[in-house]
């Protein structure tokens, strides 16, 4: 959830940047897409299920890093917050990856 907030908090402060709201819509919505995925697949009844809503979570990370990189490109984002934004997405990426094989390995398990 770390990462959503920082995106809105550089959103309300960056509130000048606003001429591609698009761009800033969907960057939004893919940072708030993690959290959400993740607490609904640890409500699912098996471990392959919230594998399955992992491997979306870390798909989410992997749109947001793109679309970060854009917002830098296109000026929407100092390089300073890019980066520090970017950071951000791949640990949370990493941290699915890792949470998803532990979960396939409790899946392959239990049948």
């Amino acid at each position: 959830m770390t990462l959503a907030r920082t995106l809105h908090r550089l959103r309300r402060e960056k509130a000048n940047a606003w001429h591609d709201r698009s761009l800033w819509d969907q960057l939004l919505r893919a940072a708030v897409s993690v959290p959400a995925n993740i607490a609904e697949g640890a409500s699912r009844a098996s471990p392959r299920e919230f594998a399955h809503f992992l491997s979306i979570a870390a798909g989410s990370t992997a749109e947001l890093h793109t679309l970060l990189d854009l917002a830098v490109a296109g000026g929407l984002l100092s390089h300073e917050d890019g980066r520090f934004a970017i950071a951000e997405a791949i640990a949370v990426h990493r941290m699915c990856a890792a949470l998803r094989a532990r979960v396939n390995t409790i899946a392959a398990r239990h049948g």
